[in-house]
């Protein structure tokens, strides 16, 4: 656990350009703060109590790259403020929040205008009078981006305007968001900001891109093995027709002439057979008429 306090009084004037941007400023203003705070690497809280009361006036512009900026500032307030922020982190999101209860009297304004080659950003407020309000905002981080969403509620005897927008590109993060406020003795402000990180959307398409790939190849190796394997079976299929089909031939072949050779020798012992019963025949014909020569019936054979 961390505390801290802090009590300083403020009393300058000064003006600085650096070639490209210059400004000044005044700050005529006495601040007070403590706080403590506690928390690990995934989770941490913070309370912070602060006041402040006094005159401040600022005024920058210039060239930042490509973009030209302007920036002017007028507060004669008092006012005090507590704030809780907590946050919590996970792997691949995280999330973050605050809460600012607060109670000021004065006079402020404010304008902001930037243009280039990152996009447009304009913002202006203006109030004056006596306000207690509480502001909140939480933020939800992903890995491709955030959104950011917040929202307050003032009352008190002020009357106040405000508004700005913005949409940018830096670094492949575009976000655009819009704010405004009005207040006339009860004061409602609404804030929405959304940030798209274009440079991880690319890496998790080139990793989408990548595994895509890989099922890709992985998917031709399968489809060649089971090609390969559907042709070894074919040609083992084809073989294997062929010698049944072999086997089969030369079978009936075999079988074929053992019937042949069969049909053959029964036609040769049915030719014998014949022909033996025809010699027997002609036998037992010669044998009558020899015996009809013989016989005493014959008239031959009477005198």
């Amino acid at each position: 656990m961390k505390k801290h306090a802090n009590i300083k009084h403020n009393q300058k004037a000064e003006t600085h350009s650096n070639g490209t941007s210059g400004g000044a400023s005044i700050d005529n203003t006495t601040t007070a703060s403590a706080g403590v705070s506690t928390g690990d690497e995934n989770a941490s809280i913070g309370i912070e109590a602060s006041a402040k009361t006094g005159t401040e006036a600022s005024v920058d512009g210039g060239l930042d790259g490509n973009n030209v900026y302007v920036e002017a500032n007028y507060s004669d307030t008092t006012e005090v403020h507590v704030t809780v922020e907590g946050q919590a982190n996970a792997e691949g999101f995280g999330a973050s929040g605050t809460v600012d209860a607060y109670a000021k009297t004065g006079n402020e304004a404010s304008l902001e205008v930037r243009a280039g080659d990152e996009g447009v950003v304009a913002n202006g407020e203006l109030s004056a009078g006596t306000s207690v309000g509480v502001d909140g905002e939480g933020t939800l981080d992903l890995r491709e981006g955030s959104v950011t969403a917040g929202a307050g509620v003032s009352v008190g005897e002020q009357v106040g305007v405000g508004g700005g927008g913005e949409a940018t590109y830096v670094d492949g993060v575009a976000t655009v968001g819009v704010s405004g406020e009005v207040a006339v003795l009860l004061g409602v402000e609404v804030d929405l900001s959304v940030s798209v990180d274009t440079n991880q959307i690319a890496e998790d398409a080139a990793a989408a891109q990548r595994l895509a790939e890989e099922q890709a190849a992985e998917t031709k190796r399968i489809a060649d093995e089971a090609d390969r394997v559907l042709a070894e079976q074919a040609a083992a299929a084809q073989k294997e027709t062929e010698r049944i089909a072999r086997e089969t031939a030369e079978a009936t072949q075999r079988e074929a002439d053992r019937v042949a050779r069969e049909t053959q020798a029964a036609a040769e012992v049915a030719q014998r057979e014949t022909e033996r019963v025809a010699r027997e025949t002609q036998d037992t014909l010669n044998q009558a008429a020899e015996d009809a020569k013989r016989s005493k019936w014959n008239p031959k054979n009477w005198f």
